[in-house]
């Protein structure tokens, strides 16, 4: 029998088996699977079996079901593969094993759901800026990232589109990597929204220091309103607009940063991005070590045993 993984929330660390053909969830006590997230419908989806594949059903929910990161049609049957994150309300689970750790950090490091709907109120997911549908997304793609074995240059790349896919304000995104024994910077890889990739440094010298020096975020809404002594020369010059920037930490130390800005709108990053940005900071930072790992593993020859 298959078993359901709890991966957050009230109801997180809990697992139930599958005992029936036909399973529902909701937080109403009639449940065969009762959930304690007020964001949980009291009817919300069911779960069946047929054969040896398993499908979800949304039961018309107030926030929806979610699979792949992707809201599903009440109504519909979803065949779901055992790993895959689904998501009732705000509450996220897994079939047949529980999900890693490294990913579980980003639900539990910053709300992503926040326009969901605790108790009464109609939610039009679909007009907000950052929709749960989105943030979902996000969280399985780089729930992938993370169990791939990828080289260093896949992973950057991979996790930096996500980002940029996600918060659509970015015109630049840069992933800096620090080398561990000098200090010095050993990968960048950088992502452009239109505009000359070879036109300069694509990212503000200043704030990316001050990160790998003080291992604290740095976000500014709109450049044009600061301090004149806390702004560089290239900040002035490219006329950068808005900055965030998030150090890389594994094992404790600073391993390197996720920088992004936009050089066309004011504030055009809100608390939640950061928020976003800074949760998904350490799961990066755990793909991009595994990624060291695979690659130091490929130059270290094999002993030959005599």
């Amino acid at each position: 029998m298959q078993r359901i993984y709890v991966m957050n929330g009230p109801d997180k660390g809990r697992s139930f088996e599958i005992k029936a053909n036909a399973i529902s969830i909701g937080r109403a006590t009639e449940n065969d699977i009762q959930l304690n997230d007020r964001s949980v419908s009291r009817r919300h989806a069911r779960i069946f079996r047929r054969g040896d594949k398993y499908f979800v059903e949304d039961l018309e929910s107030k926030n929806g079901t979610f699979v792949d990161g992707l809201r599903i049609k009440s109504g519909t049957e979803y065949e779901i593969k055992e790993g895959v994150p689904i998501a009732i309300g705000k509450t996220f689970f897994s079939l047949g094993k529980a999900y890693p750790e490294d990913v579980l950090a980003i639900l539990d490091s910053v709300d992503l759901f926040k326009e969901l709907e605790e108790e009464g109120g109609e939610v039009a997911i679909k007009d907000r800026p950052m929709t749960a549908q989105k943030n979902m997304e996000l969280i399985y793609k780089v729930s992938n990232v993370l169990m791939q074995s990828l080289n260093i240059k896949e992973v950057l790349e991979r996790i930096l589109n996500y980002i940029m896919e996600l918060l659509k304000r970015i015109d630049r995104g840069v992933i800096i990597l620090t080398n561990k024994e000098t200090g010095e910077i050993s990968d960048v890889i950088s992502i452009f929204k239109g505009g000359d990739p070879k036109s300069g440094v694509p990212y503000s010298r200043s704030i990316v220091n001050r990160v790998m020096k003080e291992g604290k975020p740095i976000t500014m809404l709109d450049t044009f309103t600061e301090d004149e002594a806390d702004l560089s020369e290239s900040i002035k010059i490219k006329r950068i607009r808005s900055i965030m920037c998030v150090p890389l930490i594994s094992k404790s130390k600073v391993r390197g940063v996720i920088y992004v800005d936009s050089v066309k709108k004011p504030h055009g990053f809100r608390k939640e991005d950061l928020d976003l940005l800074t949760a998904l900071s350490s799961p990066a930072a755990v793909a991009i070590e595994n990624a060291f790992l695979a690659r130091s593993e490929k130059k270290t020859p094999a002993r030959v045993q005599t």
